[in-house]
């Protein structure tokens, strides 16, 4: 009877401890799992009086792969979007054709006339030495140099044309280099170089183009074109005046339109925020600011203009911003909004 007894007790320890065996394994695997599902650092969340901050020590920042780099101090001056249209270099191509063949023709028919005119000349002599000639033959001696002359004329008419259209078109300056065959048109037609015509907006305040502006490619990144001179056509579409600007051709395709930044107005005191610190959330652009050692404060990203380096803030100070780990700090920021969310329900 005792020895019955003995064994189902036995019986019963062994299934209590295999029933807590199976427990205690099954929250240390859900332990794990949430930790290896969470960002590793330890952190907390504080709202500012300005702005939300995140609150990392030292250990964390280290494994989140934080680092901070100063805002550049700078003095830029104000901006004015506009429109920048990536022209194709073949009309200025068949111009140069168009202008090299009204040259031809100038020429060639300013030879016909001098050989007319001599031929001119030596009929009369001829005629008046004893009548060595008729008549009849320097009349038509004549005859064929004013036809000469007049065709002379006509073709520098015609070339005048060609010029004066050309200039209408494309201004003076550019019309020149096209038809002087000048190093600016011959890194244009052969692709070293694209031509932009910059449209500004009907009512902005520039009454001087600046020498270059800042021309958003395609990749993102921001290209320097110089100015070559005034359009002499106002852009349809926003009803502004327009100029020509040269830009290097990496990544700038023809017939594609671009924002552009054109620099007006008095400088601005600023500084540059690197582009590394910079993140996208809600479509809109934030960088984290250090205040303290261990606590980084988000901010928008507002009246920015892009630089090459990242973008420029005006009336912004010598502050530490997070790079290399910015994109990390919105993470643990929004993780901890959740999670703050799921224990309130």
């Amino acid at each position: 009877m005792k020895k019955g007894l003995f064994l189902l007790f036995a019986a019963g320890l062994v299934a209590g401890l295999a029933i807590w065996g199976f427990v205690e394994g099954r929250e240390e695997v859900a332990a794990e799992a949430e930790v290896e599902g969470a960002i590793p650092m330890r952190s907390r969340v504080l709202v500012q009086v300005d702005g939300i901050a995140v609150e990392l020590d030292e250990e964390a920042r280290k494994r989140a792969g934080i680092r901070v780099a100063s805002v550049r101090l700078a003095h830029r001056s104000g901006e004015v979007e506009a429109l920048a249209t990536v022209l194709s270099p073949q009309e200025l191509i068949d111009l140069r054709k168009a202008g090299a063949a009204a040259r031809a023709e100038v020429e060639r028919a300013r030879a016909a006339a001098r050989a007319s005119r001599r031929e001119y000349e030596r009929m009369k002599a001829l005629h008046g030495d004893d009548f060595n000639v008729s008549t009849k033959a320097l009349d038509a001696a004549q005859a064929q140099w004013q036809a000469d002359e007049a065709a002379a004329q006509g073709a520098v008419v015609a070339q005048d044309a060609v010029t004066l259209g050309a200039r209408q078109r494309w201004g003076a300056a550019l019309a020149a280099a096209v038809a002087d065959d000048a190093a600016r048109f011959r890194r244009l037609a052969d692709g070293r170089e694209v031509l932009l015509r910059v449209a500004v907006p009907a009512g902005a305040a520039l009454s001087v183009p600046p020498a270059t502006v800042g021309v958003v490619a395609g990749d993102g990144q921001l290209r320097d074109a110089v100015l070559i001179s005034p359009a002499p056509q106002a852009d349809p579409r926003i009803q502004g005046p327009t100029f020509f600007y040269a830009a290097a051709a990496g990544g700038l395709l023809p017939g594609t339109t671009l924002p552009a930044r054109l620099l007006v107005g008095a400088e601005r005191s600023g500084g540059i925020v690197p582009a590394d610190a910079v993140v996208w959330w809600q479509g809109k652009a934030w960088y984290y600011v250090q205040g303290d050692a261990d606590r980084f404060v988000r901010r928008e990203l507002v009246d920015a203009q892009p630089v090459a380096e990242g973008w420029f803030v005006a009336a912004l100070e010598a502050v530490q911003v997070a790079v290399g780990g910015a994109q990390m700090l919105l993470s643990e920021e929004l993780r901890s909004q959740i999670q703050v969310g799921e224990e309130g329900t």
